[in-house]
């Protein structure tokens, strides 16, 4: 299994900054599935954490011509509080790795580039539909982790398995 961790810089505004991906060998009929890792349980006290808004470029000028970026200032910040701490990231790779390593290609973390364009949209909020959805690790049998996370995977972006 691959596994690539790139570590953040020191001069973060914030602790919560690594967004993971996974690639699973084979999920409901296609192979080498990618799947995006959001944190799934965020504490309220967090969303009210002042510093978010210095993780957030509030430049709408800048980014009115990017038709993708349609989310709102909390929106963003659910963005951002969606992604992981250093110790919840190592958490996760230790749970993937003991639980799945034989389903998975590789685990992919790396911290995000500060600071968040606004209207960057949370994956919690993509609905789910024919050929995209979310994994509820939270809910497998004898979760071990102490917060929750999920995967969102989009079918249509992967190749079907050929039998």
């Amino acid at each position: 299994m691959q596994k690539e961790i790139v570590s953040a810089p020191g001069n973060t505004p914030i602790d919560r900054i690594y967004a993971m991906t996974i690639v699973i060998r084979s999920f409901k009929g296609r192979k080498h599935v990618e799947v995006h890792l959001f944190r799934s349980d965020i504490p309220e006290e967090e969303r009210q954490d002042t510093n978010l808004l210095r993780c957030i470029d509030t430049d709408y000028e800048k980014h009115k011509l990017s038709p993708d970026l349609t989310g709102t200032l909390e929106d963003t910040k659910e963005m951002i509080l969606e992604s992981f701490t250093k110790e919840e990231r190592d958490m996760i790779i230790g749970y993937l790795e003991e639980r799945y390593q034989t389903r998975l290609e590789g685990i992919f973390a790396a911290p995000l580039s500060f600071p968040v364009p606004q209207g960057t949209m949370p994956l919690a909020s993509i609905p789910e539909g024919k050929s995209m959805g979310f994994i509820k690790f939270d809910k497998v049998h004898e979760y071990p982790l102490p917060f929750n996370f999920r995967g969102f995977y989009d079918l249509d972006q992967h190749e079907p398995n050929v039998i």
